[in-house]
């Protein structure tokens, strides 16, 4: 039994440093293309577009210029750089990685700038996870929010918005379709 274990510790360890090898080696501008192309078919099948420019390699990732979403929204990036986390992924058992954004900006309607900023994202197969998000632009956003995959919506969320005066009007609109809650002159996105 004590062999049994030792040898199955061994097997987990080669296959963890045989995948730490390829994280550390790879190619990171082709892994860029490659995994912008499978989200292009993925959000195409979800009813959306995906348009970028260029996809670059830096240093453990890669960077996605001129970056556009249309779907509900356009949401679009002058850059948006994406790190895989090799150990975070494996501790949470998801696929893992770091992400910062620069020139963001959404349009309902008006365009929103919400400018720079960054998070975390953790794709399990019934959630995607934004944690710790946080944007510096008129549009702000400070917390965490979950999208359902099953049904595109969102499952968790807790995070202060600051939005600028010629929007506050669309809040109140948009609180039908989206849980917002509002305290005083201060807005949050809250759904547990």
């Amino acid at each position: 039994m004590k062999r049994s274990l030792i040898n199955i510790f061994k097997i987990l360890l080669f296959i963890i440093g045989f995948l730490y090898a390829l994280y550390a080696f790879m190619e990171w501008q082709e892994a860029g293309k490659f995994a912008m192309s499978a989200a292009h078919s993925y959000l195409g099948r979800q009813g959306m577009r995906v348009n970028y420019s260029d996809v670059s390699g830096v240093s453990d990732g890669f960077t996605v210029h001129n970056l556009t979403l249309s779907g509900m929204a356009n949401i679009s990036f002058n850059s948006v750089t994406i790190r895989p986390r090799f150990l975070a992924s494996v501790m949470n058992f998801a696929p893992t990685c770091d992400i910062n954004f620069k020139g963001g900006s959404v349009q309902i309607g008006q365009v929103i700038n919400f400018g720079d900023g960054s998070f975390t994202l953790i794709a399990r197969p019934s959630e995607i996870m934004l944690d710790q998000l946080r944007t510096n632009g008129e549009f702000g956003f400070n917390g965490y929010l979950s999208i359902n995959t099953s049904n595109m919506k969102i499952g968790r969320a807790d995070a202060r918005l600051t939005v600028p005066e010629e929007f506050l009007p669309n809040m109140e609109m948009m609180m039908n379709f989206l849980p917002l809650v509002r305290v005083g002159d201060r807005w949050f996105l809250r759904r547990q």
